[in-house]
């Protein structure tokens, strides 16, 4: 049992003096760079993980002309964006391209006037809007499920917005291919 126990403090004293440099140690055996430390800010930057880049509609559009004729053809086939209408006119003050798709074929599904789930969308008033539309709250943005819930109160307003969001994505990467 003695034997066990010099041996158990030669090890637990040799754990904590081992990581120390000695002082006996030549300068110019010493590594010339240092290594790099446990915790680089290039590397794990967490103002990466809050920040959110994303671009608007119109950024989105703007940056890929392709998608933007690909996009605009097949939803005008579609009747869901009248054939005079531009998707990039369309979709200004959206935050999101798929929420601009979205907001287009909920309004020609349920028969809701666009100008109006719009501006209760993006908190933005457009310029041709009728007197029907109330417009947000407070001028603050809502989201499409509240929107359509006000526009139009006797529908799922929950399912049917999270159809169009999925029918949205499925055109936009349509269009992408």
């Amino acid at each position: 049992m003695r034997r066990f126990s010099i041996f158990l403090s030669f090890v637990i004293l040799c754990f904590f003096l081992g990581p120390f440099p000695s002082s006996a140690q030549d300068p110019k055996d010493a590594p010339a760079a240092q290594p790099e430390p446990w915790y680089s800010p290039k590397k794990y930057n967490p103002v990466k993980l809050i920040k959110h880049s994303s671009k608007s509609a119109n950024d989105q559009l703007a940056s890929n002309g392709d998608l933007e004729a690909k996009l605009t053809r097949q939803l005008q086939v579609q009747e869901i964006l009248p054939q005079d209408k531009n998707l990039q006119d369309t979709c200004s003050s959206f935050r999101e391209l798929t929420e601009c798709v979205a907001s287009l074929r909920v309004s020609h599904t349920l028969k809701i006037e666009f100008s109006c789930l719009k501006w209760d969308v993006t908190g933005v008033k457009p310029k041709p809007v009728s007197d029907s539309c109330a417009g947000p709250s407070g001028g603050k943005a809502m989201g499409l499920t509240r929107s359509i819930d006000l526009l139009k109160s006797d529908t799922d307003a929950k399912s049917q917005a999270r159809d169009a969001l999925r029918r949205a994505r499925e055109d936009i990467k349509d269009a992408s291919d």
